[in-house]
């Protein structure tokens, strides 16, 4: 098996991925290029040889669905189903995982088999990211991202609350993403940025790094403008809209990182219909 390795950038952390078993570019982010860098690593994902995925890639990763488990050296991903057996291991602390594979350079039997090993391979880098990034007083937002005359502004809200019919109506080099932002704290503020992946509609990503400006919650059915929050409202609609991964603490920890955004930016709720200029009600309250 050949080996392959690239670095990426991702909200601020330098991430190097290491293959023993292929080239793994089939199943990562289509816009991944964006995101590639030529820094020292801060961390470190190794891919390795799997026996058993090697043996049935189905049933070692489907259904796709999986959680985080600690372990007494770190944490596991490991699958909600079939007695929750481990699949990959990670030590966010010390900046390092892995996760077992199948030989990349084997013709999958049935699609399933790909779409299974890019669903957990994805679900892995993702949570690697978010435990790095609750390290460091971040986290992942479920959301938006625009850049804007220098600022960032992040619209955040539930599943069809509207943010990618929003980052629509921006041009496409202003939007740091549709689906899944980063913010991580810098100086007195937060920094916002892009991830690899988009919406399920495949929208724009790019790296980003802006000065957080403002969080917007979409709150479609209300009576349309902008609200500011108080801040126990704040963290409560901000906490609902983090990725979970059933880890050690994890709760605290966004706890206390959605306290400080609240302190460090205005977290507002936001309502307009489909045909209204939201720049005017963004403008307005900036």
């Amino acid at each position: 098996m050949s080996e392959w390795e690239a670095t990426l950038r991702v909200a601020g952390i330098t991430v190097r991925i290491r293959s023993r078993v292929g080239d793994p570019s089939a199943l990562l982010p289509p816009d991944l290029a964006a995101f590639l860098h030529d820094g020292v690593p801060e961390a470190w994902v190794e891919l390795a040889e799997d026996e058993v995925a090697q043996a049935d890639p189905l049933r070692r990763f489907t259904p796709p669905q999986f959680r985080l488990r600690s372990l007494p050296e770190g944490l596991a991903m490991v699958k909600r189903t079939g007695g929750g057996e481990v699949l990959g291991t990670m030590r966010p602390g010390r900046g390092e995982a892995r996760l077992g594979l199948p030989d990349l350079g084997t013709a999958w039997r049935v699609d399933q088999e790909e779409e299974g090993v890019r669903e957990a391979l994805q679900a892995f880098l993702r949570a690697f990211l978010q435990a790095l990034l609750l390290e460091t007083g971040g986290t992942m937002l479920h959301a938006a991202g625009i850049e804007l005359k220098g600022w960032g502004l992040a619209f955040t809200g539930h599943t069809r609350s509207g943010k990618t019919t929003l980052a629509r109506r921006f041009p496409r080099h202003r939007v740091l993403g549709d689906d899944l932002v980063a913010v991580s704290p810098s100086g007195e503020g937060f920094l916002l940025y892009g991830t690899p992946w988009p919406g399920r509609e495949g929208g724009p990503v790019s790296y980003g790094g802006v000065p957080l400006r403002a969080v917007f919650v979409l709150r479609p059915g209300e009576e349309k403008g902008v609200a500011a929050c108080a801040p126990a409202e704040a963290v409560s609609l901000l906490a609902a809209e983090a990725p979970r991964l059933e880890m050690p603490d994890e709760e605290s920890k966004l706890l206390e990182v959605f306290s400080s955004l609240c302190a460090a930016v205005p977290i507002c709720r936001l309502s307009a219909g489909l045909q209204d200029d939201v720049m005017e009600y963004v403008e307005e309250f900036i």
